[in-house]
C-alpha cells in the first residue's frame, strides 16, 4: 500500500500485515535501482489503484549499472552470521542467513536486467550446494552449527572477495556495518539485543 505522506507505516490486524510506503520514497528508489522496489514493479499486482502508481513506479524504475554494494552489505553480515551466529537467537539467525544468500543472487540477477526473486529460482543460480539446499527447503528447520556451515560454503564460493581479515572481532564488523550504512545488519544486532534482554 502507499500514502503520500512522509513516512512508513506498518498496520497488523490479527494475522494480516501490512505495510504503507510514501510515495515520494518509492519514487524516489525506483529512480535509483533499489532492489526492494525492483521487487515491486516486477512482481506486484495492484488490487486498487484508480491513478496507476504501480504503472507510474514501473515507468520510473532504472537498473544500476553495479550492485556491488548491495553484495558488500549482505557478505559483510553473512561473515558475521558464520563468525558469531553461534550467539544469536536461532529463527533470527536462520531469517537473516536466507537473507543474505537471497540478496546476492537478486544483486547479480539484477546486474543481468533479469532479476530474479523466487527462491526455487534463485537456487537455480548458485554454484553452492549447501545454499541451494536452503534456498529450496527454507521452511525445514536445521541446526544452527550446519546453518552457518552452508551459509560460509556459499560465501566462499560466490563472493570470496568479501572473507574478513583472520581474528575479525566483533567491533570490526560493528565499525563497518555503521561505516557503510548497512541497514539490515544494524537491525538485527538491535534485534539479537531486544531478544537478549527479554531473557533478563
Amino acid at each position: 500500500m502507499i500514502n503520500l505522506e512522509d513516512e512508513t507505516r506498518h498496520v497488523s490486524i490479527g494475522h494480516l500485515s501490512l505495510f504503507v510506503y510514501p510515495w515520494r520514497r518509492l519514487e524516489q528508489d525506483a529512480q535509483s535501482g533499489d532492489l526492494f522496489t525492483c521487487h515491486l514493479v516486477k512482481e506486484a499486482k495492484a488490487l486498487v489503484d484508480p491513478d496507476d502508481y504501480l504503472g507510474q513506479l514501473q515507468r520510473s524504475f532504472q537498473f544500476r549499472q553495479s550492485y556491488r554494494k548491495e553484495v558488500e552489505q549482505a557478505s559483510d553480515l553473512g561473515w558475521y552470521l558464520v563468525l558469531f551466529g553461534d550467539e544469536m537467537n536461532s529463527a533470527l539467525l536462520a531469517k537473516r542467513a536466507l537473507w543474505c544468500i537471497r540478496t546476492v543472487l537478486i544483486a547479480r540477477s539484477a546486474e543481468q536486467r533479469a532479476p530474479i526473486f523466487a527462491p526455487q529460482e534463485l537456487a537455480k543460480q548458485t554454484r553452492s550446494p549447501p545454499a541451494r539446499d536452503l534456498l529450496v527447503r527454507r521452511h525445514h528447520h536445521r541446526d544452527d552449527d550446519s546453518l552457518r556451515q552452508a551459509l560460509r560454503v556459499f560465501l566462499e564460493n560466490e563472493t570470496p572477495s568479501t572473507a574478513p581479515p583472520i581474528g575479525a572481532d566483533k567491533s570490526i564488523f560493528i565499525t563497518r556495518f555503521a561505516e557503510t550504512a548497512n541497514k539490515v545488519a544494524l537491525q538485527t544486532l538491535r534485534q539479537e539485543d531486544e531478544s537478549r534482554a527479554g531473557y533478563l
